[in-house]
């Protein structure tokens, strides 16, 4: 608890850096216009170091045959003048070392550490330290339909609700999806600044006419401005797949606590 009241003393302290910023920024963020321009001043690539907590829960399978994992892995990120670097400390190369070690005796071992590295690549971890850009871009991927009134975690927000089309997909998924539905919302304050973003995805699908599967996503991070520019400090995602003969279910929950 220490740890986790600091970080929120961190995330609602801002600096005189950031105070200036928010006296820049548009005095609302009614229209998408509005908030594309304040992500544009909260985009910068200033050096940052932070400890990324990630957790994960994974099930496979249904009735008898499923199957719970839970998995949990803390590093350190920092983005310098040279680029992003992760470090990965001695007590998780240790789990690693001993997942490998555990296939040489059975090639059926769980190896859930190993399975979860994929998820710390440049690709994902990227866009934790600097928001702005792919919130920007999902943005311009979709079309606003309407902005209500609303409230977030308390306080008095602006909820920017768009829509997004098959395009979102890749060539690949769009030729097997029949029917889709996704949405993007996001919260501003006042000042226009982002707090939260969620993203819902539903997708149905066919494969030869024959193998019929559905897939659902909800992803939602919470921001933080840091010294000028915007980073996630909270992320979860939940996705679901069915198809005859596979089924999966994934929550992921990262935290980043600047250092």
């Amino acid at each position: 608890m220490p740890l986790l009241s600091g970080f929120l003393r961190r995330t609602l302290a801002l600096s005189g850096l950031t105070s200036a910023l928010l006296m820049a920024l548009p005095a609302s963020a009614s229209q998408p216009e509005d908030l594309l321009q304040t992500l544009d001043q909260l985009e910068h690539n200033r050096p940052v170091r932070v400890q990324l907590l990630s957790a994960l829960w994974r099930a496979e399978g249904k009735g008898d045959d499923r199957e719970e994992v839970e998995v949990s892995v803390n590093t350190v990120i920092n983005r310098g003048t040279d680029g992003i670097s992760v470090t990965y400390g001695w007590p998780l190369l240790d789990r690693l070392d001993a997942e490998a070690n555990r296939l040489l005796e059975d090639p059926d071992a769980r190896t859930p550490t190993t399975d979860f590295m994929w998820r710390l690549d440049l690709n994902e971890v990227r866009p934790l330290l600097n928001a702005a850009a792919p919130l920007r871009r999902e943005i311009q991927r979709s079309s606003f339909r309407t902005l209500v009134t609303d409230r977030w975690q308390g306080q008095p927000a602006r909820r920017l609700i768009f829509d997004r089309d098959k395009t979102v997909l890749d060539e690949r998924a769009r030729k097997y999806v029949k029917q889709f539905h996704s949405t993007l919302e996001v919260w501003v304050d006042d000042a226009g600044m982002p707090l939260a973003s969620r993203l819902n995805l539903h997708a149905k699908g066919s494969l030869l006419f024959v193998i019929r599967g559905e897939y659902r996503e909800e992803s939602t991070q919470h921001y933080q401005v840091l010294d000028g520019h915007l980073i996630v400090r909270e992320r979860q995602r939940w996705r679901k797949t069915d198809i005859p003969g596979e089924h999966h279910e994934t929550q992921l929950t990262q935290t980043l606590q600047p250092l």
